[in-house]
Formats: C-alpha cells, structure tokens, sequence
C-alpha cells in the first residue's frame, strides 16, 4: 500500500469548555434551599401524591415526600407543568394521559387524575465559581488552578479521540488505495449481524428489542437497511486488515492474549488483579471452547493496524482536507499498484 499521508488534528480546548466543565462541578455540587413563593421551572417540589384511573388507585400510582424538580421529565408528560405557579400548602388535581407505548402496559394509554399536596419549594443553589469552589472541589488554592487542571484533562482527553481518529483514518485511508470487491449480499448479512449484536445488548439491559422498535417506529429491516453503509465500511476496513496480516505474517502469541486478558480484567476493574495463574487458566477455557482464535484474530487486527499507523505520516488536518477536495485513490496509486482483496478470499 506504500505510506499514507493521513490528517492528524492537533489537541484543542476552547475556554467555553472548561466554562461548561466548571458548570458542571457547579451543578454537582448544589445545594437546595426551601424558598416561601411559587415553583417555577428547575425548581423542586417535595409532593405527596396519589393518582387514579376511573375513580380507582392503581400501583405505583402513590408516593409521599416525593422530591421532583419541575421539568426535568422525570414523571409522564404534562405532570410537572400543572405544579409550576404551586406553592407550599397548595392541593392540585393533575391530570395526565399515559403514552401508548408506556412500559406498564396496563396502564399504556389511559388517563389519570392525582390528587397532589405541595409540602415545599426548593430552589437550586449553585456555589459561586471563585477560589472557594475550587478549595473544596480539590484543593486547588485559586480558581485559575482549578480551571488550568481541568484544561489539562480535556487536552488529554482529546489526544486520545485524535490518536482513535488518526488510526481510524490510517485505515481508511488504505481501503481507499485498494479496491475491495465486497458483495451486497455479504454486505447484508453484515448488517444483520449487527441488529443482532445491538439486539443482545437491549436484551442484556433488560428491554425488549421488539418494544424498542416498536418505541422508534421502525422495523428490523428499516434498521438492517440503515445499518448497511456502516457494514459496508466495516467489511473494507476487516479486508485490508486481514491482507496486512497475511502479507506480514502477523500472528498472536499466548503471552499476547494473556496481556490483554489482563488489560481487560483491568477495565473491568474490581477489588484485585487476577493472577497469572489465573489469566493462565482463563486462556486455556477459551482454547477448549474454541474462543481463542477470535481473541488471536482480533490481536492480530490491531496489529496489523499498528503496522500501517507506524508507516502512515501524519499531516495537517487542513492541509488533508483541502487536498481531500481535490484527490482520488485512482490519482495517487502507481500503475500496477492498486490491488482487489473480496472478503474470504
């Protein structure tokens, strides 16, 4: 494939980000204070509250020192707003309509009246953002130090998403210069795969992927449909990388998948490590059950994408985008460079 000159951005923070992240130190570390006037959107109220459909309670339907802040969405639609103008000591008949895809089914599309009692209002109170916020937020002795940590953390952030982009576009940038034969039936069956991963992951959060198709409106074919640009990209980038490994010969040692059985157990987290005995133990189960050459396969992927991000050279994003304008793989690849890798072959 030759080297790739590929865009590589360089770290960036605005001063309104570490505005908005103060911000966000703020609100976590608020106070809520019992004010004497009405409740107005963001503010809380402590309820007391029971609800009825056709004259009769139904589960869930009752609390008491209910704490809610109004227009967070937190309650069925239409609730919050007929508290905003109560005040403590106030008695209001709320009516609402359950949606027709509500997640208690037997109450999905019925309305309801609850008879409330506003016992308190609470405002919000956010701490100033001066050198006392940042004492007690970390022990910074000034403001500027607070807001020099958290610049410093989003550069580090942001170097992370720049090396994940430069990798991804490395590899991109190869499937650019080969031409990858891929059928739109494999392209299909790709994208079925992968309703069917984000189907075992709604599943495994508990929900139901008809009842989520069902809540987007769509039908499994819609999203298979939808999904097919992406399996498209996918299958290019898993094409290249599989004839890098062949081409280089990479292969995956057992100390390989050990480490990163390790590094996974570490993401993980947990109270200990597990010991090489242990990993040891844990690669030896894959091997009988036959997942050890998926823990190889996807080693050598990763290698392979090492392998071209070490030959790739890293250019200005501007100077990538104004020459993207401009270029075609057919324009760069030298006569008889340009190669057909069909996934499987």
């Amino acid at each position: 494939l030759g080297t790739l000159e590929v865009g590589r951005r360089e770290p960036a923070v605005a001063a309104e980000e570490v505005d908005a992240e103060v911000d966000r130190l703020r609100e976590s570390m608020a106070s809520l204070e019992t004010v004497d006037r009405v409740a107005a959107q963001g503010d809380f109220a402590v309820l007391d509250f029971e609800g009825r459909i056709e004259g009769e309670p139904f589960e869930g339907g009752e609390a008491r020192g209910f704490l809610l802040e109004l227009g967070s969405g937190r309650l069925v639609e239409g609730f919050e707003q007929q508290l905003v103008g109560a005040r403590a000591g106030d008695e209001r008949e709320v009516w609402v309509t359950f949606p027709e895809d509500y997640r208690a089914e037997a109450l999905a599309g019925k309305q309801a009246a609850f008879q409330v009692s506003v016992k308190e209002v609470k405002a919000k109170r956010l701490p100033d953002a001066g050198d006392d916020l940042a004492a007690e937020a970390g022990g910074f002795d000034t403001l500027d130090e607070l807001r020099a940590e958290i610049e410093s953390s989003l550069i580090e952030r942001d170097e992370q998403a720049i090396e994940h982009e430069f990798r991804e576009a490395v590899v991109d940038g190869a499937v650019a210069r080969a031409e990858v034969d891929i059928p739109d039936e494999l392209v299909h069956a790709k994208a079925h795969d992968m309703w069917s991963e984000t189907a075992r992951r709604l599943r495994s959060q508990g929900i139901d992927p008809a009842q989520y198709l069902q809540m987007i409106g769509k039908t499994e074919e819609e999203l298979v449909h939808e999904a097919e640009d992406d399996a498209r990209t996918a299958l290019g980038r898993e094409s290249v990388l599989a004839a890098v490994v062949e081409a280089e010969g990479i292969e995956t040692s057992d100390e390989e998948i050990v480490d990163a059985l390790r590094a996974a157990a570490a993401a993980q987290g947990g109270e200990s490590a597990p010991s090489e005995k242990q990993l040891r133990k844990s690669l030896e189960r894959a091997r009988r059950e036959g997942r050890d050459e998926m823990l190889r396969e996807d080693i050598a992927m990763r290698k392979a994408v090492d392998s071209l991000v070490e030959r790739a050279t890293p250019i200005p994003a501007e100077r990538a985008q104004a020459r993207d304008k401009l270029w075609t793989p057919e324009s760069e690849a030298p006569e008889g460079e340009k190669q057909i890798w069909t996934p499987g072959a």
